[in-house]
């Protein structure tokens, strides 16, 4: 299957990206569902079962000193269909690490092939086990989501094919995965209702304060230079249409929910 909408010539092939002769990786790493046990609601009954696979530092050749030089990674996602119990698929979920002015990096995503979920949700600053905010996004395929700076997420597989996402962020920030397995996962499990027509969110018992989930759609952000339909990859064009995810700290009046959600 080509993803197209990722505007440069990839595929996936039985489950796995393919690239043309003028493009790398850096590293490829699989998630199986024994791997996120920490975050699901039950205990996996296959868990060798492959969940998702990212790639990371996807690059055309030519773009490469580009990208080192604005500190940049772009990383592809493919999170696999089928239920881990009655969860939907999705992935173990993370925070990011501050910058150097204190402001927590963001992150943005690109959906190139199926519907995507994520739930992003800030914690209160002195106790992660309280939510102040937390919020399902519903996004289609050439839509981009922006995970503004401060919230944790997840990207889960609604659907019965394969999720492809794409997404652009800071070279040098940490992954805290550690927040999300000592709370057994997000605030929200999201499972298949019983009836099998819909989902049920299900709250997590290991927070203390989880609020009522409310659900927003992305938007373009014009201010970021953010266009529904553009290819994210093609942002590198003009480096500097990327430079919040570097340098948030001045862009918060934009890095937004109202300004980047509807």
């Amino acid at each position: 299957m080509k993803l197209q909408k990722s505007g440069i010539n990839i595929e996936l092939v039985s489950g796995k990206l393919k690239l043309p002769a003028n493009m790398a990786f850096s590293e490829e790493v699989g998630r199986r569902a024994k791997d996120l046990s920490a975050v699901l609601y039950a205990n996996p009954l296959k868990p060798e079962n492959v969940i998702y696979r990212v790639w990371k530092n996807v690059r055309k050749t030519a773009d490469e000193n580009q990208i080192n030089k604005v500190k940049l990674s772009y990383d592809i996602t493919v999170i696999y269909p089928g239920k881990i119990g009655r969860e939907f698929p999705k992935t173990f979920g993370h925070y990011h690490s501050e910058d150097i002015a204190g402001t927590g990096y963001p992150e943005l995503y690109d959906v190139l092939s199926g519907r995507a979920w994520f739930l992003i949700q800030r914690p209160a600053k002195l106790n992660p086990k309280k939510l102040e905010e937390i919020y399902l996004i519903e996004a289609n395929e050439g839509e981009k989501v922006i995970v503004p700076p401060g919230f944790g997420h997840i990207a889960i597989n609604p659907d019965i094919k394969d999720l492809a996402l794409a997404n652009w962020r800071a070279s040098n920030f940490i992954y805290d995965y550690e927040s999300y397995s000592n709370l057994r996962g997000s605030g929200y499990y999201v499972m298949e209702s019983k009836n099998g027509a819909s989902a049920d969110f299900e709250k997590n018992r290991y927070y203390e304060m989880v609020p009522d989930l409310k659900k927003i759609s992305p938007k373009p952000v014009p201010e970021l230079g953010i266009i529904t339909y553009e290819p994210a990859y093609d942002m590198i064009k003009k480096p500097e249409r990327l430079l919040f995810l570097v340098k948030p700290e001045k862009y918060l009046d934009i890095l937004t929910i109202k300004k980047c959600f509807k």
